[in-house]
C-alpha cells in the first residue's frame, strides 16, 4: 500500500484526470455512515412484502449534471458496504459508453442510503488523462497511482467488498471498447502498432488474478500484482468475500478460486456443479450458513465454506428459470435468513435454505414507468442493507439516467 497522505491528495488532483476546479484533498468515504435522513423513518415503517418508491438520489455537486450514476447493463449486484452504510457501483452499460462530460462510463460511485445520495468516487477516463506503464504493466500516472481504465464490460456479480480490510474488490473484466473513448492509450501502452486492434492491450492488463481495488481508507486505487497460478482472463463470475476466511471466493464457468489478502495469493478449490459452471451469474453469500450461493437459467447450487464443497439445489417451488444479471437480482436477507430473487420488473421469490423450499411472492414491483411503456431498457442494481432490513433497488435506463429511481423492499419484518 502507498502512503496515505499521498493517496489522499492524488485520488482527486491526478495528473491529466481532473480539470481545474474538480480537485479535492478529502475523502468523500470519511464521515460515513451518514446521520440518517427523514426517508429512513419511512423505510423503517415499511410492513411485509412492500415497496417504497425513493426517487432519484441526489447527486454529487462536485460534477454537476453527471452527478448521479447512470444505469448500466448486466450489473445486479451493488457491492454492500455495511460499515458505510450503502454500497458500491460501477460497470459499463453501452458499449463505449461516453457520458455528457466527455468522460467515459468507467466511473466508480458509491451510494450512501442513509442520506440517499450518490458519492462520485472516481468520474472515468477523458480524452485527457495521461498515463504510463509500470514495471508491471499496470497503467499509472506519472507520480505512480495506479488508474484502471475499461476495467469492466459489465460488471455482472464480479465484485465484492472486504469488510475487514475496507476494499472494494473489482474481478478485473477486460471492456475492449475504449479506442474511441480514449484513443490516447495507445500511446503508452506496450502494444506494436500492427497489433493495435480491438482494445489489445497486452497480456498483463486484463488478467483477472491481479486485484483491482478501491481503498476506503487510502480514497484511492489500488492494483496488486499476483505472482503464480490464480484466475486467468476475461470471465463473467460471482465474486463475494468471505469474513471467516478473511478471503475472496471467486467462481467462474466451473472454476473455484480463493484470494487470501494477507499472503496475495490465490488457490484453486472445488469444482463447481455444471448446472451453474456458466458465465454470467447471480449470486450471493449466505452469512448465517456460510453458503455462496450462485443461480443462473435452470441452475441453483450453494458452496458450503465451512465443508469445502459445492451443492446442486432442487428445491420445492424453484422458479423455471432464474436468470441472469440483466434480468434478474439475488440477495441475502440476513434478518430472515433467507435469499431473495427478484425478477427485473417481475416476481419475487424466497428461498429457505432450512426447508429447501421457495415461496413465491408473486408481483408487487410498483408500476412507476407508466402504461405502455416498453421495460425492455429500464435496468435494476441493487444490495440488502442489513441494519434496515431493507432491499434497496436501483432502476434506470441503460447508460443514462431514464426514469432513474431508487426502489426500496421489504420481505419481512422480524419480531424484536
Amino acid at each position: 500500500m502507498k502512503p496515505i497522505a499521498m493517496a489522499i491528495l492524488a485520488a482527486w488532483c491526478l495528473a491529466g484526470l481532473l480539470s481545474a476546479g474538480e480537485s479535492s484533498s478529502t475523502n468523500p468515504l470519511a464521515d460515513l455512515p451518514s446521520k440518517p435522513g427523514p426517508h429512513i423513518e419511512k423505510i423503517r415503517a415499511l410492513g411485509d412484502n412492500a415497496w417504497l418508491n425513493l426517487g432519484c438520489p441526489e447527486g454529487d455537486p462536485r460534477w454537476g449534471a453527471e452527478g448521479v450514476a447512470r444505469g448500466r447493463a448486466w450489473c445486479s449486484k451493488m457491492a454492500a458496504a455495511p460499515d458505510l452504510g450503502g454500497a458500491f457501483f460501477c460497470g459499463t452499460g453501452v458499449h463505449g459508453a461516453v457520458k455528457s462530460d466527455g468522460r467515459y462510463m468507467d466511473d466508480l460511485w458509491f451510494y450512501d442510503a442513509l442520506a440517499h445520495r450518490w458519492i462520485c468516487l472516481y468520474p472515468g477516463a477523458s480524452k485527457e488523462t495521461k498515463l504510463k506503464l509500470d514495471k508491471h504493466g499496470f497503467e499509472v500516472t506519472e507520480d505512480g497511482e495506479d488508474i484502471p481504465i475499461s476495467y469492466l464490460s459489465h460488471a455482472y456479480n464480479n465484485t465484492t467488498y472486504n469488510t475487514d480490510l475496507k476494499l472494494y474488490h473489482i474481478m478485473w473484466t477486460q471492456c475492449p471498447w475504449w479506442g474511441k473513448a480514449v484513443p490516447q492509450r495507445w500511446e503508452w501502452l506496450d502494444v506494436p502498432k500492427e497489433k493495435q486492434t480491438y482494445g489489445n492491450v497486452g497480456g498483463v492488463i486484463p488478467l483477472t488474478k491481479h486485484p483491482l481495488l478501491w481503498d476506503v481508507a487510502a480514497n484511492k486505487w489500488e492494483r496488486t500484482f499476483v505472482e503464480g497460478a490464480g484466475p486467468g482472463g476475461r470471465f463473467e463470475g460471482v465474486a463475494e468475500y468471505i469474513p471467516s476466511l478473511k478471503q475472496t471466493l471467486y467462481t467462474y464457468q466451473g472454476a473455484t478460486w480463493f484470494y487470501d489478502y494477507a499472503s496475495n495469493t490465490w488457490k484453486a478449490g472445488a469444482k463447481v456443479p455444471a448446472s451453474v459452471a456458466v458465465y454470467d451469474s447471480n449470486g450471493c453469500f449466505d452469512s448465517k450458513r456460510e453458503r455462496v450461493y450462485v443461480a443462473k437459467a435452470n441452475g441453483f447450487a450453494c458452496y458450503d465454506v465451512k465443508l469445502g464443497t459445492w451443492t446442486e439445489i432442487k428445491a420445492e417451488g424453484q422458479p423455471e428459470h432464474l436468470g441472469a444479471t440483466n434480468n434478474a437480482q439475488l440477495y441475502f436477507d440476513a434478518a430472515n435468513g433467507v435469499v431473495l430473487w427478484h425478477q427485473s420488473n417481475g416476481p419475487i421469490a424466497v428461498y429457505d435454505p432450512d426447508a429447501n423450499r421457495w415461496t413465491d411472492l408473486g408481483d408487487s414491483t410498483p408500476d412507476i414507468s407508466g402504461k405502455g411503456e416498453s421495460l425492455k431498457h429500464f435496468l435494476w442494481h441493487g444490495f440488502y442493507h442489513a441494519a434496515l432490513n431493507a432491499h434497496f433497488f436501483y432502476r434506470a435506463g441503460d447508460s443514462n439516467l431514464n426514469k432513474a429511481t431508487m426502489l426500496v423492499y421489504r420481505y419481512k419484518n422480524v419480531k424484536p
